[in-house]
């Protein structure tokens, strides 16, 4: 598969009406020139779970002594298929060097932990090259407008993280190696440097899509979302009504804390949006989808 990296100063954001020049600040475009795309082509692909796949997989998590409820898993079903248009996600996770360009420039306040805490003062957080984490689902969302992009939905995540293969794990189907395929398990006891995990890579060349840090994902978290999707072909699928209601938000990947049972590409996960954790990150697309505000 070619993959496909774009350095531009003024990105073109799709609307309603066409293409529109979104004009960035002078950090802005400098800090969108250290971000590496991927070209993920359009086209269809099946996402999701067969009832029989969510069955498996709950009972390998069990088996693992995992805490994950059979509902999560159901959650999952039905399998469908999905149209995406050509996007552009980012090849890593967004890092602290790159989010504290975006604070510099408008003032955003730093990242917290779930208590409240300043997750740059623990140096288990705070490397220029680590994901940043400790951002709500609207921080992480308003550093991707900054720079003209936005979280990934949720289709476009997992298209990403599973190809158009299926696969179990954005590697294949072999089962995590600690160590080896991602960073998972507390086998590091913190997030590592983005890009390290060489083995465990997505069909396209993306790093850190198991383990590491979970990463938002735009849709808001509904259990029901794919029946809707079954009898026609989705285009495009964005389950987000308004940028700014307060409803759970999608979470995905897994995290360094967390279990292999986590670190399917077809689980999710939920969030609340003005919550933060220092497990949780995020990377980027492009172009936007259009949602209200």
């Amino acid at each position: 598969m070619r993959r496909i990296y774009i350095t531009i100063s003024v990105f073109l954001i799709l609307t309603c009406g066409g293409i529109t020049k979104a004009e960035l600040s002078p950090t802005a475009e400098k800090t969108l020139t250290t971000i590496q795309w991927v070209s993920i082509p359009a086209g269809e692909f099946v996402m999701g779970s067969t009832p029989e796949e969510a069955e498996s997989a709950y009972t390998d998590a069990k088996l693992r002594s995992s805490l994950l409820e059979k509902h999560t898993f159901q959650a999952e079903v039905p399998s469908h298929t999905v149209f995406l248009s050509t996007y552009y996600i980012s090849k890593y996770e967004i890092t602290n060097a790159q989010y504290r360009a975006f604070i510099d420039d408008t003032g955003r306040p730093t990242p917290r932990g779930h208590d409240g805490e300043e997750t740059w003062k623990d140096e288990n957080f705070n490397a220029d090259e680590q994901p940043v984490v400790g951002v709500t689902w609207f921080d992480a969302q308003a550093f991707a407008e900054w720079i003209g992009a936005s979280l990934p939905t949720e289709a476009q995540w997992e298209r990403a993280a599973r190809g158009t293969e299926r696969r179990i794990y954005p590697w294949g189907n072999a089962s995590p190696k600690a160590r080896h395929h991602a960073n998972f398990a507390r086998r590091f006891n913190r997030p590592t440097p983005v890009g390290q995990f060489t083995n465990g890579i997505s069909s396209n060349g993306i790093y850190d899509l198991a383990g590491n840090v979970w990463e938002w994902c735009l849709d808001e978290y509904n259990t029901t979302f794919y029946e809707m999707s079954e009898k026609e072909v989705k285009k495009n699928p964005l389950n987000l009504r308004f940028r700014d209601v307060l409803r759970a938000r999608v979470i995905r990947g897994g995290a360094w804390d967390v279990g292999s049972a986590f670190l399917r590409s077809g689980l999710r996960f939920k969030f609340y949006p003005l919550d933060s954790t220092h497990t949780i990150g995020f990377r980027v697309v492009r172009p936007s989808p259009v949602i209200k505000k």
